[in-house]
């Protein structure tokens, strides 16, 4: 369908396109006249989101997190959870109201209290006070949901349900800070109030919900500062105990003491061995040079062996007082000179007791026995003093020895308890850290979460422009709207053959002419009705001036079905050729109806017995019934018109069908053509030579001009 068939398709259809949209129009000015006015109240609040000021300076352009904290309080304004506090608090104060003013029930939007609240409810939850009242209400309605008063909430009333605030409309001007919130009602104060309700009940959720986020976090670094600071006086408290049971002040600083200490007495000891193996060595010698008289000296005098015992005494005293030195008293060294002093004094006495017992004044040798004495006591005074010092440092070995196995241990478990320690206390300042910052954001959120109402909703002096004419409009433009959808889909959808040229494209045969249907205005298409016909017959005429037979020029009138125009066809053809003095013959199988008016030859058929016989031409006219006949002879007839059966319905005379010049195949202009009607014409111009031309029966005088033009 091309632009030129739409524009035509839409000019025969003005009718619809013109009552249709006058109807709706109409309609809507009857049923929309007397709807309530409307009133709306606006008001304004600053949040400083994107410019505002906090504790860490001026807000970031973050336009995401910007655009975010917009969405987040304008989704807020419009959620259940706003609206049915707005609605709890609205039924709230007009209830305590109406209880101390019961006459204000009879004026707006009280009146709507009256009806939507029975009286008996509303006593029921009338509070001493306004608090106590919105508190029954919203106790009451959340109880269940099957309720007076959960229902009212959740119903479609104009005044006390959250259907009513569905003209709640909330947006960001521009991209400045402010929030514009809008509502509409019936009535103008109602709707000051239920904004500024909804105004209040928003800031209040605001606050609490940003409040709220830092209030928990602060809580839970709270309660996670006071583990960590339990852990790490735990820990220290360990810690602590460790070295006083262990009587440790300083690990380190002891562990390296002791390890100093031991090699200074390695050193020490190793030298005293040296020492002491010299003064054996030595002894041994005099002892070998006295020849034994040392032993008698020493057996036989009691005052030398008690002495001798008293300066090992001595000597392991002092050794003591030298190897615990660092760990006695600032007097010890006062004490290790008296020691030596009496160490000396007791040498002395040996050497005195020994010169005393001995008279003798050489040895075997020839060496003096006085001096020999003398060096045996030196040496003997050696050797005690190397074996007490000896004696002193292995036990302070051994010392050493068990002070490095108490203290290996240790150190292990100091380092674990240091770690813990550290742990601990890193634990303790990242959560004291997290704490400070979140308190600190809990500052900056209560300087930036208190919104402030700039414009405060106002009490609205009339009405909003009434929309009637609009909807008016709107209806007239929707109602042409769908027709011309409705009138184009449904010519899009139609497949019908319609005119001339899509019968000619969708069957594939040409089209000789067209039949135009007349039932509409007879009149009127007379006319263009006789054009078409005009032009058949010259089309006739031209196929049989073309003919090299001398014959009559036989022409074959089929139809696919019934009732498709094809004796109409031929009835008219008839007459016309009659009309302008062409000879010819009409023949139409019997059982067709008889035009009485027409005035050219007729013939009835038998249809059945020339298909069974197989008539030819001659034998068909012979057989043929004459209904009309004038003086016309056979050698005369020019032009033989033949109307045969449905070719679905009955068999057809096949003899006729050799002797066919010419086939018009009626088909109505209003049907489609199926696959099936495809297969019946092929099976015809099979059956015969004859070209099969399309008469298009039934076109509707639109489709047809361009044919006749």
């Amino acid at each position: 369908m091309n632009l030129s068939d739409l524009l035509r398709l839409l000019a025969r259809k003005w009718p619809l396109l013109v009552l249709v949209p006058l109807a709706l129009s109409a309609s809507t000015y009857f049923f929309a006249r007397k709807l309530p006015k409307v009133y709306a109240s606006d008001t304004t609040i600053y949040t400083g989101i994107a410019s505002g000021y906090s504790l860490t300076g001026n807000a970031e352009a973050d336009y995401n997190k910007t655009s975010n904290a917009f969405d987040n309080l304008v989704n807020l304004i419009t959620s259940r959870s706003t609206k049915e506090e707005v609605v709890y608090q609205l039924l709230a104060i007009h209830i305590w109201q109406a209880s101390q003013q019961p006459s204000l029930l009879s004026v707006a939007p009280y009146d709507a209290l009256r009806e939507s609240v029975p009286t008996k409810l509303r006593q029921e939850l009338t509070g001493p006070t306004k608090e106590a009242t919105l508190e029954n209400v919203r106790r009451y309605a959340q109880a269940n949901n099957t309720n007076a008063l959960y229902k009212l909430v959740n119903s479609t009333n104009g005044t006390y349900s959250i259907d009513a605030l569905t003209q709640l409309t909330a947006a960001r001007i521009g991209s400045s800070d402010l929030i514009k919130l809008q509502f509409e009602s019936y009535n103008p104060e109602l709707c000051r109030t239920t904004l500024a309700l909804v105004t209040n009940v928003f800031l209040e959720q605001s606050k609490n919900l940003r409040e709220g986020q830092t209030s928990s976090v602060i809580a839970y670094y709270e309660e996670e500062l006071k583990q960590a600071k339990a852990r790490l006086a735990k820990a220290e408290g360990e810690n602590l105990s460790f070295n006083r049971d262990n009587n440790i002040i300083n690990y380190e600083e002891q562990s390296k003491n002791i390890a100093t200490e031991k090699e200074a007495l390695a050193t020490e000891l190793s030298q005293v061995s040296q020492q002491y193996a010299g003064a054996q060595a030595a002894l041994r010698a005099i002892n070998t040079k006295l020849g034994g008289r040392q032993v008698a000296l020493v057996s036989g005098n009691g005052d030398v062996i008690k002495q001798r015992q008293k300066l090992a005494r001595l000597n392991a005293a002092i050794a003591d007082q030298q190897l615990y030195s660092q760990q006695q008293e600032p007097g010890s060294a006062a004490k290790v000179k008296q020691l030596q002093a009496e160490a000396d004094k007791t040498a002395q006495a040996i050497q005195a007791n020994v010169d005393n017992y001995y008279a003798h004044s050489n040895s075997t040798e020839g060496v003096p026995n006085q001096d020999l004495l003398s060096e045996w006591v030196q040496d003997m005074v050696q050797v005690e003093s190397s074996r007490a010092k000896l004696e002193v440092m292995n036990r302070r070995k051994q010392e050493f020895e068990r002070e490095y196995q108490r203290m290996a241990p240790l150190g292990a478990t100091l380092k674990r308890i240091g770690r813990e320690i550290e742990l601990a206390e890193q634990n303790y300042l990242t959560v004291l850290n997290s704490l400070n910052a979140s308190k600190a954001s809990q500052q900056n959120t209560q300087l930036t979460a208190n919104l402030k109402i700039i414009d405060p909703p106002n009490l609205p002096a009339r009405p909003k422009t009434s929309k009637l004419m609009l909807l008016v409009l709107l209806s007239g433009v929707g109602g042409f709207v769908f027709v011309t959808g409705l009138v184009i889909g449904l010519g899009m959808l139609d497949k019908s053959l319609k005119n001339p040229t899509v019968a000619a494209r969708r069957i594939g045969l040409p089209v000789a002419g067209m039949m135009l249907d007349t039932h509409a205005a007879p009149k009127l298409l007379q006319a263009s009705q006789q054009r078409s016909l005009d032009q058949l017959v010259r089309h006739i005429l031209l196929k049989a001036n073309s003919n090299p037979v001398t014959s009559p020029f036989v022409v074959g009138v089929f139809s696919v079905q019934r009732q498709e125009g094809k004796t109409t066809l031929c009835q008219a053809l008839a007459q016309r050729c009659h009309e302008m003095g062409i000879q010819t013959l009409a023949l139409y199988p019997d059982g067709n109806d008889n035009d009485e008016t027409l005035e050219a030859p007729t013939l009835f058929y038998p249809s059945e017995a020339a298909a069974v016989q197989g008539w030819p031409l001659d034998q068909l006219i012979q057989h043929a019934v004459p209904k009309r006949m004038t003086e016309l002879s056979a050698p005369n007839v020019q032009v033989v018109l033949i109307e045969f059966p449905a070719l679905r319905e009955e068999a057809l005379p096949v003899g006729v069908l050799r002797q066919l010049n010419l086939v018009f195949l009626t088909v109505p202009a209003t049907r489609a053509w199926r696959m099936t009607d495809h297969e019946t014409v092929e099976r015809l111009r099979a059956s015969t030579t004859a070209p099969v031309e399309v008469v298009l029966s039934g076109v509707a005088l639109h489709d047809g001009e361009e044919a006749l033009s």
